[in-house]
């Protein structure tokens, strides 16, 4: 009889471990928290094209996941790459420039024109030369060197997070059989199922706000695009609907445009597109993202509002994906309680 209750005395220091262990197993892996998480909200977007692949032309799943990830690969990289090409030549022409100590930025003569306006601007950006612009990234070589840096963190997140789409598409099936068993072992059936499938309905409402709000900041942004007559316009909007869902991508990406606009002569168009994409931005990010997370599971606007604000406050900037699906995940897992307590009665 005392055998038999030596298991139940250990039980809890046993879930004791198991938790320090997967503490310990999340802590390692949280300074990829952001691949990781990116990877696998492409790789639910993804999953249902390379079933449809796979079966169309009778490839193994290892061929269709890598294909997978390479075509995520190919829609982040193949733009940006695109765009580089096409500037290339005004890039050659703003080093002329820089060499030859000339202005690098031209003031339109229609602006040169307009009293007091316009010699004060053509003083100040015929100073804006070589020189000056060397001693301005001297004075602030710190923030140039970060923003390398951030550049290079982005490159290498980008490959982790093909590797994540990589080994997730690989072992599809078997991860959501483990999930499955996972949340009936701790749950039950019903109540594993229903975990599950708040789950999914927290996953699907954070995804359906990021596309939503990279469809709406690309359209919008890129009618600015094309009418400050922006060289490759479409791309710039296909690279800002890519980039938007991570965080500042499209901001940086309507900085990109303005400082290009600005070095090759057209500086208005150049602030009136910052101008139009940071209003684009904030409103897409304060209220169209809310509004589209809270859409598929009927959440109240300002309790996704605050879960975005709250989730970038609480783990930085991707608290503004994980903040959303942990809060709609608590409340599905506590609407799904109150409707079994209901129909109990």
């Amino acid at each position: 009889m005392q055998k038999s209750q030596e298991p139940s005395r250990y039980a809890n220091w046993g879930m004791f471990v198991l938790l320090l262990i997967y503490a310990g197993a999340a802590y390692t892996l949280s300074p990829f928290a952001g691949p990781l998480l990116m990877g696998a909200v492409l790789t639910t977007v993804g999953w249902p094209w390379q079933l449809r692949l796979e079966r169309a032309f009778c490839l193994p799943r290892w061929l269709g996941s890598l294909i997978h990830a390479l075509a995520w690969v190919a829609i982040i990289i193949i733009p940006a790459v695109i765009i580089v090409d096409s500037v290339l030549p005004q890039v050659a022409l703003l080093i002329f420039r820089w060499q030859s100590g000339g202005p690098l930025v031209d003031v339109p003569p229609g602006v040169m024109q307009i009293p007091y306006v316009g010699h004060w601007l053509l003083s100040h950006m015929h100073g804006l030369n070589g020189a000056s612009l060397s001693a301005l990234l001297s004075a602030h070589s710190g923030l140039v060197t970060d923003s390398l840096g951030q550049l290079w963190i982005f490159t290498l997140h980008t490959f982790f997070a093909a590797l994540t789409v990589f080994a997730l598409a690989l072992h599809g099936e078997r991860l959501t059989e483990a999930l499955h068993l996972g949340a009936t072992q701790l749950w039950g059936r019903d109540r594993g199922d229903r975990f599950l499938a708040a789950c999914r309905d927290a996953a699907r409402s954070v995804l359906i706000g990021l596309i939503g709000v990279g469809v709406v900041e690309g359209m919008f942004i890129g009618i600015a695009y094309a009418v400050a007559g922006l060289s490759m316009w479409p791309l710039w909007l296909v690279a800002t609907a890519l980039i938007s869902p991570i965080p500042f991508g499209a901001t940086a990406v309507v900085g990109a445009a303005t400082l290009w606009l600005t070095f090759t002569g057209h500086w208005i168009a150049g602030l009136l597109v910052l101008a139009w994409g940071l209003v684009v931005i904030t409103v897409a990010d304060l209220v169209v993202r809310p509004l589209l997370t809270g859409s598929q599971t009927q959440a109240p606007f300002f309790l996704v509002f605050f879960s975005i604000l709250g989730g970038a406050e609480a783990f930085g900037l991707i608290g503004l994906i994980i903040g959303p699906i942990l809060v709609l995940l608590a409340r599905g897992v506590w609407r799904a309680w109150e409707r079994r307590i209901r129909l109990q009665e």
